[in-house]
């Protein structure tokens, strides 16, 4: 996906304004591939780092743009994910997945006003044959 087409769906969701100079952007806009949808983006704590989720109809991106360096990222695939959940609170919200696996990702220091759309794009149907 390239920039504009980041930033055009981004305007769609309505989270252009709050994302739009967040560094880790440009490593998204690489890795969400033809056909993929994005359906949420949110940042949070996880593992002493800031970083940011992106849910797609597929995969769910966590990406860390550190100060120094390329920074680094994780592809869990849609399917793998066992349970989801979201507690909002008036200051620091957190969410958080597990796999399958037994994989398990906790963000803290959310935003609280993601909640509904994390929950919807975690909700939808992850498309056959991926």
């Amino acid at each position: 996906m390239n920039k504009k087409a980041l930033e055009n769906r981004l305007r769609e969701l309505s989270l252009y304004s709050e994302y739009y100079l967040r560094k880790e952007l440009k490593p998204l806009s690489q890795l969400i591939k033809d056909g993929e949808t994005l359906n949420c983006i949110l940042t949070g704590v996880h593992e002493a780092n800031r970083k940011m989720v992106a849910v797609t109809d597929q995969r769910i991106l966590i990406i860390f743009a550190g100060a120094l360096g390329s920074g680094e990222f994780k592809v869990v695939k849609r399917d793998a994910v066992k349970e989801y959940w979201f507690r909002k609170k008036i200051l620091f919200s957190s969410f958080g997945f597990s796999t399958e696996g037994g994989e398990e990702f906790v963000f803290t220091n959310t935003q609280g006003s993601m909640k509904s759309l994390f929950e919807w794009a975690m909700a939808q149907p992850v498309p056959s044959g991926v």
